[in-house]
């Protein structure tokens, strides 16, 4: 498949449903709880049970899309994605809009799991790389301009009508993908579901240490930036003040920094490769960890520095998050599906993981939010570091 530029817009609004998913709705979280009664942390869960949902399905879909083709799983995922934000639209208490969340997590990871492993069917590693950065860069629009509409929807109607857009967007998609993309696993390359085929994957993928040293510094990494999704909207909104339909450009000037990265990325990664970019873009979010632990130490820090902080942490996902999952496919074989599966899972296994702890241990400060994200940004800088350390450089393969 040859990365034109209209299905590099149709991967981007695949890889960005689960962005406006999660993104949208955080301005109206507040608000949320309040019209159903229910305490703020636990509307923060409904991040956590999507997170968590999406997550470990992926596992499943990932042998699944090996056996079936891409095309498939992916319709079959935007049509449960668009019930699932329907159920939540209709929601009138914590219980169905938490059940809604699940059930449109099913669909997502279904679409997520795909992404990727369409791109990478008889890609190089680095030229997959950059096709993910071109990809991320389009993506990157849904969480810039998500919590802005989200934020407009639920000043001029209510946030209801923030899932109903949801089901529209992922029709829409359905749409576009049928009419621009063809299937990339051709059927001689297919191999045949069975769980235990997907467990005796899994299993030589976990035993690959070399695999799972960059599927866990870009876990631990996602975890942080999942720990900031879930957290933000209570530190902008109801510790500084900020307004909720001012959030979204907030937390805009994240996404403008992945752009940058993207870009970045994909105009120099076919010439100094993903290990070299990912090596010097690694130290950014880690200067923006240890910057974070000071500040835990005040009272009350100004915003600006809690916003330049997890611009810093945050932005570098333009070149980490492609450089990462190349550095995973090139030492994992033929296996695309399952190791973007796996990936996909681990990433947001943590990132659930870290959006509970910031719930777990609310004391409404910015504390558990700021501690969470650096401790997650320090762990995966030396699992990224360690692994690389024993990696054969990255080279040129279309496995």
């Amino acid at each position: 498949m040859k990365p034109t530029f209209s299905i590099i817009l149709v991967l981007g609004l695949l890889a960005g449903l689960t962005p406006l998913a999660i993104d949208a709705y955080l301005p109206s979280l507040p608000t949320i709880a309040e019209e159903l009664d229910t305490n703020i942390d636990l509307i923060q869960m409904t991040v956590s049970m999507y997170l968590l949902v999406f997550a470990f399905m992926q596992i499943l879909f990932g042998p699944i899309s090996d056996a079936l083709g891409r095309r498939s799983v992916i319709v079959g995922g935007l049509t449960v994605y668009a019930i699932g934000s329907l159920v939540c639209a209709f929601a009138q208490n914590y219980e169905v809009l938490l059940i809604g969340r699940a059930v449109q997590a099913l669909g997502g990871a279904a679409v997520a799991v795909c992404v990727p492993a369409l791109i990478k069917d008889g890609m190089s590693v680095n030229k997959f790389a950059k096709t993910m950065s071109m990809v991320m860069l389009v993506m990157a629009i849904a969480p810039l301009i998500a919590p802005i509409l989200g934020g407009a929807i639920l000043t001029i109607w209510s946030w209801h009508y923030i899932f109903v857009l949801l089901s529209v967007m992922a029709i829409l998609a359905m749409v576009l993908f049928l009419r621009t993309i063809p299937e990339t696993l051709p059927v001689e390359k297919r191999t045949p579901f069975s769980f235990g085929n997907a467990i005796h994957n899994y299993h030589i993928l976990l035993k690959n240490k070399l695999v799972m040293g960059y599927l866990v510094a870009s876990a631990f990494y996602f975890g942080g930036m999942m720990s900031f999704i879930t957290g933000a909207s209570f530190v902008y909104i109801e510790f500084y003040g900020v307004k909720p339909e001012y959030f979204g450009f907030l937390v805009g000037v994240n996404i403008i920094a992945m752009m940058i990265a993207s870009t970045i990325n994909g105009r120099y990664v076919e010439k100094l490769g993903t290990e070299i970019m990912s090596k010097y873009a690694f130290y950014i979010p880690l200067t923006a960890s240890l910057c974070m632990l000071v500040l835990t130490f005040f009272e009350n820090p100004p915003l600006i520095l809690i916003i330049i902080t997890s611009t810093l942490f945050m932005g570098p996902l333009g070149i980490l998050g492609s450089g990462l999952m190349a550095g995973a496919l090139n030492h994992a074989g033929n296996h695309n599906g399952s190791v973007t599966a796996l990936a996909g899972t681990s990433r947001f296994a943590f990132g659930a993981l870290g959006g509970a702890i910031v719930s777990i241990f609310h004391d409404d400060t910015f504390v558990p939010m700021l501690t969470t994200i650096a401790t997650c940004g320090i762990i995966a800088f030396i699992c990224f570091k360690v692994t690389t350390k024993y990696a054969k450089p990255i080279l040129e393969s279309t496995e």
